[in-house]
């Protein structure tokens, strides 16, 4: 989340072991070139859009609308100024799409779902975190899996890759600022390399899993036979191994 200096070098993490990740950005705090001190006294500074181009590519750029208010007392009104002019701002920016949404701070409601609707989103994060695996159910109302700042951070992670649920996902959320304030670097750096071994977890941004998931709910079963209606290929475990199911195709 935020956008800041730090996310050059998490950035160059993630790349190194082809993990990717969905950014959430303030493009009017961009803007300004806006900074606060952290509590340990180390200044925090959202990066430019200049030092930003490029930067992300590969990887999803995301609203966390324009000036991260307080979203408790804004009116309908604001909440879809807040959206919607942050993501024409980074979709002109980016020159890319921009369909995801995360709330700042803590607060959310069934009016700032109402309104990432209204916007165009395709999902929007809270920050309430469920320390699950079980995928979201519905994606305007998709809590956070992890922060990385938790102490169960790295249980978390170790049962996810040893989970024998068929489907699992592993969502670590947080500020890339804290890995310099809370010495975390290491650790993340650790559960990348951990992450990127394993053959069998698939890493995507918050987009394509929304995506994926909606497409997977098209398919269809009948008479032993699994029929894919979405326009994206699909993955299924059929007689003991995997198999990929094309976009319209039909297999027993």
């Amino acid at each position: 989340d935020d956008g800041v200096l730090q996310d050059v070098r998490f950035v160059q993490l993630l790349n190194r072991y082809g993990i990717k990740g969905t950014f959430n950005l303030n493009s009017g705090l961009m803007k300004t070139g806006f900074s606060w001190m952290h509590p340990n006294g180390m200044e925090v500074k959202r990066l430019s859009p200049a030092r930003a181009q490029g930067l992300y590519a590969g990887h999803e750029i995301a609203s966390h609308t324009l000036s991260h208010p307080y979203m408790d007392s804004l009116s309908r009104e604001e909440i879809l100024r807040q959206m919607q002019d942050d993501k024409a701002s980074l979709e002109g920016m980016f020159s890319t799409p921009v369909r995801g949404f995360a709330v700042p701070f803590s607060y959310y409601s069934d009016l700032i779902a109402d309104c990432a609707r209204e916007s165009g989103f395709e999902y929007a994060r809270m920050s309430e975190f469920s320390g699950s695996y079980v995928p979201c159910r519905d994606w305007y109302y998709w809590k956070t899996g992890i922060y990385h700042i938790q102490p169960q951070l790295t249980d978390y992670v170790a049962g996810f890759l040893n989970t024998d649920q068929e489907l699992a996902v592993c969502q670590i959320v947080g500020h890339s600022y804290d890995l310099d304030a809370e010495n975390l670097w290491g650790t993340l750096e650790l559960i990348c390399a951990a992450v990127a071994a394993q053959e069998d977890v698939w890493s995507c941004t918050n987009l394509e899993l929304v995506r994926y998931l909606k497409a997977m709910e098209r398919c269809t079963l009948s008479d032993g036979h699994i029929h894919n209606h979405s326009d994206q290929p699909l993955w299924f475990e059929i007689g003991g191994g995997p198999r990929m199911l094309l976009p319209g195709e039909e297999i027993q």
